[in-house]
């Protein structure tokens, strides 16, 4: 779907590399400090991938789960969990979550969620208890992370994406392929959707800050300005909206440092917000800085320790990426590269 709505993007616009491609051996079997990239692929071509990038050496294995396995890992990977010393995988396309080790890539299993499963964001609380958005059921599938069976299917709103967890209830944002306005909350402990929030036009993130209050990314709609973009903040307590940042430039992937600064991708680049202050940077991070093919950038996150911004190039999204990272105030520092269309970068420590 990130693709879809960076293709939108796209035909608005038109009307120092680090070590590849190492073998897995020993040396590559404790992955302390390392990110974890996600890479779609192209729809279609069953060509998903995993890459790894070691934060303590700068080395690469762009194929990490391939090269493990003698095989893709699907069509259309959308997002990633860590748990328990294993990736789970929502692979869109396949209607599978992939259950990948961190150590050496290896395949552990998979959780077959049936025709139209169309996994997008997942969410695991405990060993017996995970939950993933299903794009093409209106719902979230309940999934035991140990037998990797699922359990039951809790319906929501239309085409529901991101998930985020708080005080015993799960917050889904509603896309309805962009006419959506709405985030279902759930009850885990009676598997029903308690409360129905109004937000923003194109809910398709969603996200904790640092102090608990729950951000919702909504992306507008990129051919009517009447339906204003920006992020909504609900509390978890009261489950109302108690504040919203309006912007322009449809905001998409977004993630908040632990300063509550939040850093998210739009039409033109990079922005940065500082929540505390209600301060608005929209360019942050010039798009062309990071794709200089069609100046649009994918997908994002922020290295607590290093105080590091990883942003991901699409370039042309039909040839591999590359991962560029800059400091906190926006300077370009590296880059490496990694396979076709990086869509998710998770780091993991």
């Amino acid at each position: 779907m990130k693709k879809t709505i960076s293709l939108i993007l796209l035909s608005t616009l038109i009307f120092s590399c680090s070590k590849k491609n190492n073998p897995i051996d020993d040396d590559w079997k404790v992955f302390n400090d390392g990110i974890y990239i996600l890479n779609e692929g192209i729809y279609g071509r069953n060509n998903s991938e995993v890459s790894h990038y070691n934060l303590k050496t700068n080395k690469v294995i762009d194929n990490f789960y391939s090269s493990a396995n003698g095989k893709s890992i699907g069509d259309n990977a959308n997002s990633l969990f860590f748990f328990d010393g294993k990736a789970f995988i929502a692979v869109d396309a396949s209607n599978k979550i992939e259950v990948m080790n961190l150590v050496d890539g290896k395949s552990l299993g998979l959780i077959d969620l049936g025709a139209k499963g169309s996994p997008r964001e997942i969410f695991i609380l405990n060993s017996t208890r995970g939950f993933v958005t299903s794009f093409s059921k209106n719902a979230v599938i309940e999934f035991n992370p140990k037998t990797l069976s699922v359990s039951r299917e809790i319906p929501v709103g239309k085409f529901p994406e991101g998930i985020v967890y708080k005080e015993n209830k799960l917050f889904v944002a509603n896309s309805d392929l962009g006419s959506g306005t709405t985030v279902s909350v759930i009850d885990i402990n009676t598997n029903n959707v308690v409360k129905t929030i109004s937000v923003g036009r194109n809910p398709r993130m969603i996200s904790l800050s640092n102090d608990g209050k729950i951000f919702v990314g909504c992306s507008g709609d990129f051919f009517d300005a009447n339906y204003i973009s920006g992020f909504y903040m609900i509390d978890p307590g009261s489950l109302a909206v108690v504040d919203s940042i309006k912007l322009a430039y449809h905001p998409q992937d977004f993630t908040i440092s632990k300063n509550n600064t939040l850093y998210y991708i739009n039409d033109k680049g990079v922005g940065r917000i500082n929540l505390a202050a209600k301060s608005v940077d929209t360019v942050f991070i010039f798009g062309a800085t990071v794709n200089d093919i069609f100046g649009i950038p994918y997908a994002l996150t922020f290295d607590e320790i290093t105080e590091q911004l990883y942003v991901s190039n699409p370039k042309d999204f039909s040839q591999n990426g590359e991962i560029k990272v800059f400091n906190k105030n926006g300077i370009y520092i590296s880059k490496f590269d990694v396979k076709i269309n990086p869509g998710g970068i998770y780091i993991y420590r």
